[in-house]
């Protein structure tokens, strides 16, 4: 076993100390201070949880905007009406509170590059979603469909225009109700790509998951209301990284214990955490580190070799096609 001194390479001198390459509010919460920066609120419908997070106050210690997030958590796809039904049902309540309209027109956007699998989940959506505005008023209101168009803009690199900019002139030339953007996410541990679906009346950042930064996309820059709604589908190598140190260390605690040794077979995540001496002497200085501090370091020996992937599950095909139809049957489904 080595040890080295890092001095100051994680210390945050050089760094945000409370960086995150996770777009997710449960991620990205985790140095703030619960009933001070946000309230929490969650639901567990069986192997389901719906966590609705409101960011009272913009901080350093997350990038998130003040507003409503909702967060719905699963497993695994087995249980789709069930998610289907929970995502209808918080959409509608976040459409509600922003458009006091009864059939309000809304503007459904896909966002991202329809060529790239792990960034499809917008316009493979949209394609799935039932435009209704051509409609004549008497067949809406016969079958109570919300008044909707659709468009999947594509990236910046196929058109060569912002694609906020696109958006604020269809705006300007229709003047929808509302805006509803659908987007790929960035999360920070590997167990949360493509089991969550996040919500937010905020609006949303295109690209910033995978640090491009493009204009936002929000009541602010549009002039309507606009909601957002993402799902994980990449995680930085840095994240990736730390989440299989976690793994090491709670493969090693469990190898330590005589009772838990023989377990074989697949499973989920391995339990329990080695103690301080255990963690120097088995994983080195490396393991002493918080995740945190982990991913900061892994960031700042990553990044000047630009060697900062991006990655996606193997099964990335099957995910985005049962995600967008989750997503756009859900959506086909709701009434006003």
């Amino acid at each position: 076993l080595y040890f080295f001194n890092f001095g100051n390479a994680y210390n945050g001198e050089n760094m945000n100390k409370y960086y995150t390459r996770s777009d997710l509010a449960i991620e990205s919460l985790a140095y703030a201070t619960q009933d001070k920066d946000y309230k929490h609120h969650q639901k567990q419908d069986g192997d389901i949880s719906i966590e609705t997070f409101e960011i009272l106050q913009t901080s350093p210690l997350y990038p998130h905007d003040i507003g409503k997030y909702i967060e719905i958590s699963f497993p695994d796809y087995q249980d789709f009406e069930k998610i289907s039904q929970h995502f209808q049902k918080q959409l509608s309540l976040l459409i509600k509170e922003k458009v006091k309209k009864i059939d309000p027109l809304i503007l459904w956007i896909g966002l991202g590059n329809s060529t790239l699998t792990s960034d499809a989940i917008g316009p493979r959506t949209l394609n799935q979603i039932r435009a209704t505005h051509h409609y004549s008023i008497e067949e809406r209101h016969r079958h109570q469909y919300y008044d909707t168009m659709c468009i999947a803009p594509g990236v910046m690199a196929h058109t060569g225009m912002e694609t906020a900019d696109l958006l604020l002139a269809l705006v300007q030339e229709f003047q929808p109700d509302l805006v509803i953007a659908i987007d790929a996410l960035c999360a920070q541990s590997y167990e949360k790509i493509c089991r969550v679906i996040q919500m937010n009346n905020v609006g949303i950042y295109p690209g910033s998951g995978i640090g491009n930064h493009r204009k936002n996309i929000s009541e602010a820059t549009m002039g309507v209301p606009v909601l957002a709604i993402g799902v994980p589908t990449v995680i930085h190598v840095s994240s990736l990284v730390s989440d299989v140190y976690n793994l090491l260390e709670g493969y090693f605690k469990e190898s330590l214990d005589p009772s838990t040794a023989l377990k074989v077979g697949k499973r989920k995540r391995y339990e329990g955490r080695l103690n301080e001496v255990q963690r120097r002497l088995i994983l080195g200085e490396i393991g002493q580190l918080s995740e945190q501090k982990r991913i900061q370091l892994l960031n700042e020996v990553l990044n000047p070799i630009e060697n900062q992937f991006v990655m996606s599950d193997k099964q990335i095909d099957f995910d985005i096609e049962m995600l967008s139809k989750l997503l756009s049957t859900s959506i086909n489904s709701m009434t006003y």
